[in-house]
């Protein structure tokens, strides 16, 4: 990876790890990110059409190659919410960021011929281990016990689907990104994913709690929209010339950094497994800029 495909994906790390924490700060519910998604669609509107609309012609395949990674997106959502039915946040969201990482490089092997080295290898296992350890209340092997009872659950298993369709989404945006503008792609995908959410906030919730929703928290759902669709577009930019696999897991130094920022913000407490964790994290991703 490049230096300056890494600063692009440190920068997209700490926008989504705010984007993040403004989200939980605000109830994290689905009417909120269905709004923000949106939200999205409405700001970058005007560059879209400035920008990208009068060059439509240009780009062969620009449509289908969005929404291939549209239903993608909304399969990794859907797997997502079934996951959050059946186990908490603080479990699913790390397992299903850090399972990524398990099916990324075979599926890059496979697909495009990307080869992690021994030293990718080892960066990409130091920062799985962290994304553990932050799930665990203590480091007694009771602790680590019941994390295997945890893992044979069917939050575990949709989780685990939720990250194979992020592996599958994260090679197709490399493909969609080296034949068309970053820029079109993935505003064309947003815009399909933001109808698919409008439909289900349209059927879901009445229009009575939409209005409210909105207005309670109308500046932080305008950006996480902003912060969400500039994040992912900074990977995209990096996924042009960097190892997918490299590129995802420098990119998971968000899940330290949101840490960091509840510790900060929130008052959280930052247990000792947790700063483990953090610093096997860190230490990946320090790995991962050495990886070749």
């Amino acid at each position: 990876m490049t230096f300056t495909a890494a600063l692009l994906v440190i920068l997209s790390a700490t926008t989504h790890a705010y984007w993040n924490f403004l989200l939980k700060r605000s109830g994290g519910t689905q009417l909120f990110v269905g709004l923000s998604k949106v939200g999205e669609v409405v700001m970058f509107a005007p560059f879209f059409l400035a920008l990208v609309a009068p060059k439509m012609a240009r780009f062969d395949g620009l449509f289908m190659l969005a929404a291939v990674g549209a239903v993608f997106v909304l399969v990794n959502y859907v797997c997502l919410a079934w996951a959050y039915r059946h186990g908490d946040l603080s479990f699913v969201y790390p397992l299903a960021r850090g399972s990524i990482l398990l099916f990324l490089p075979f599926l890059a092997f496979v697909t495009v011929g990307e080869r992690v080295s021994a030293m990718g290898a080892f960066a990409l296992s130091l920062i799985v281990c962290g994304i553990v350890a932050l799930q665990l209340p203590s480091l007694e092997w009771r602790a680590l016990s019941s994390l295997g009872h945890r893992l044979r659950s069917p939050a575990t298993t949709f989780a685990l689907l939720a990250a194979f369709a992020a592996a599958c989404y994260t090679l197709w945006d490399k493909h969609a990104v080296q034949r068309v503008p970053a820029f079109a792609y993935i505003y064309l995908y947003t815009a399909i994913t933001a109808i698919a959410y409008g439909a289900f906030i349209w059927r879901r919730y009445p229009r009575t709690e939409v209005a409210r929703q909105w207005r309670t928290h109308r500046w932080p759902i305008l950006q996480v929209g902003f912060l969400n669709i500039t994040s992912y577009l900074l990977v995209l930019v990096a996924l042009r010339t960097g190892t997918s696999s490299y590129v995802i897991g420098l990119r998971q130094l968000s899940i330290a950094f949101g840490v960091l920022l509840g510790w900060w913000l929130l008052r959280e407490q930052v247990s000792v497994p947790k700063r483990v964790g953090v610093a096997l994290i860190v230490a990946g991703c320090l790995a991962v800029g050495v990886a070749r």
